[in-house]
């Protein structure tokens, strides 16, 4: 209303000034009002109401919230006149958000009343998580976790803690502590209008092993309003974490049929002549879920990478199995033996230790085959003169397929024989790598048969 005279907002005691309104920040509200402030009994709201201008005996001013009808504040008295007086608001008139306070003064002059500017307060009623009575823990604030058992995988991969409670507001923070240590989140609108928060916790954050990791989270608005006001604190949950791996120690492998010389001869005739491959284990300091393994045979002539393997729960032990022919191709020499491990989520390989494993070799030494351009003709090379009548026989090995053998025919002796490969082996088998070599035996005699070296061909 028009007047001769200035009538003034009322201020908030104690209250915020000039805190943010998160829903709408084109919104400016003057003051802040934490729960704090409506005093006990009856949850009342101080207001300073300063002097207007020209303020006389007789004057009146009433308090008009949220443009309902004026309540009447107070008369002034003798004496009053030009001083600040104080008015208690019960909680009961304001609502949840902004409120507007309108301070307007009646007088002799102005029976019909003139009015302050609107002072805007922001009000959260009630708490996050609503009032609860009492303290230990706030039933109102729930709190699941999508693994109840964290290693690295899971760390790595990101665990779910979702957030529930009732009230929540955009601007809200939240605090999620973690086994002692805080981890703080803002809400969203979009996360205030679903009710809920989730958030997505990594390696980094499971800061220390436990196998009651406590988790729980507390909550606190925009105003210093926090959940409770007593029971603070939702339910603790404890999950298993076990994130911190030990520093690797990729030990050398261990061949199995490696049975002397402290598991670095393989005696070939003797502790592997009849096998189908060769076992290797792998085990390793630091092994965890999700790690990957796979194991190398650098040989005479060739580097043999096995599958890879995943590490399934910590310390576990894994075995490999060798075609037998890169056993058979190092016949007098050396295989290297290693591997690489993966860590999750992670492209570097990280090679281990090497074992060096001699191959003993055989009575006679067969050098390695040749094949000529049409792959019809395979030309062996055993040892010249042999002591006795030998009968050979040529192989072609391709991995995962059974071997194809042709029949024993006596062996010519001279600086070189020619074996015709038998029809079918390469046309059958077209675009895949084989493995071509050659076996001697003595005639009339059980002794062991003698493996030449093999000859890698592009069939």
């Amino acid at each position: 209303m028009n007047s001769p005279f200035v009538v003034y907002p009322a201020k908030v005691v104690g209250g915020v000034q000039n805190p943010i309104y998160y829903p709408d920040p084109n919104v400016k509200p003057h003051y802040g009002v934490p729960l704090a402030l409506f005093s006990a009994p009856g949850d009342l709201l101080r207001l300073e109401i300063i002097p207007w201008d020209n303020q006389a005996v007789n004057d009146s001013g009433w308090l008009i919230i949220n443009k309902g009808a004026p309540l009447f504040m107070k008369t002034i008295q003798t004496g009053e006149d030009g001083r600040t007086f104080f008015h208690d608001v019960p909680k009961a008139f304001f609502n949840d958000g902004i409120n507007t306070l309108v301070v307007r003064v009646t007088n002799q002059v102005q029976p019909g009343g003139t009015d302050s500017t609107e002072l805007l307060t922001l009000v959260h009623i009630p708490r996050p998580g609503g009032e609860v009575p009492g303290s230990g823990n706030n039933p109102n604030l729930t709190l699941s976790v999508s693994h109840l058992s964290v290693g690295p995988t899971e760390a790595a991969n990101g665990v779910d803690v979702t957030l529930r409670y009732a009230y929540m507001r955009e601007g809200d923070d939240i605090n999620l502590d973690l086994d002692g240590r805080p981890y703080p989140h803002k809400v969203t609108a979009a996360q205030a209008l679903l009710g809920q928060v989730v958030i997505k916790l990594f390696a980094k954050d499971f800061w220390q092993d436990n196998k009651q990791f406590a988790i729980r989270f507390r909550a606190t608005d925009s105003l210093g309003n926090t959940s409770g006001p007593l029971a603070i604190w939702s339910a603790t949950t404890n999950i298993d974490v076990q994130v911190k791996q030990p520093a690797l120690d990729l030990l050398p492998p261990k061949v199995l049929e490696a049975k002397e010389a402290n598991g670095t001869l393989l005696n070939f005739e003797k502790d592997f002549y009849q096998n189908t491959h060769a076992t290797v284990e792998v085990q390793y300091t630091g092994s965890n879920a999700g790690q990957k393994v796979r194991v190398y045979c650098i040989g005479r002539a060739e580097t043999y990478g096995s599958e890879t393997q995943t590490v399934s729960s910590a310390g576990q032990k894994l075995t490999f199995s060798i075609p037998r022919r890169v056993i058979i191709d190092a016949i007098a020499n050396k295989i290297q033996f290693s591997y690489t491990v993966i860590l999750p989520n992670t492209v570097p390989e990280i090679p281990s230790k090497d074992l060096d494993v001699n191959i003993t070799r055989q009575k006679h030494l067969c050098g390695v085959p040749t094949i000529n351009a049409a792959r019809e003709n395979l030309r062996l090379y055993a040892p010249n003169p042999l002591e006795a009548q030998y009968t050979a026989r040529i192989s072609l090995t391709i991995d995962g397929q059974t071997r194809l053998d042709s029949q024993e025919i006596p062996y010519v002796q001279g600086s070189y024989m020619d074996f015709r490969v038998p029809q079918g082996w390469v046309s059958s088998n077209p675009g895949k790598t084989g493995y071509f070599n050659y076996s001697i035996r003595r005639t009339g005699s059980t002794d062991p048969i003698i493996f030449s070296p093999y000859l890698k061909v592009f069939l």
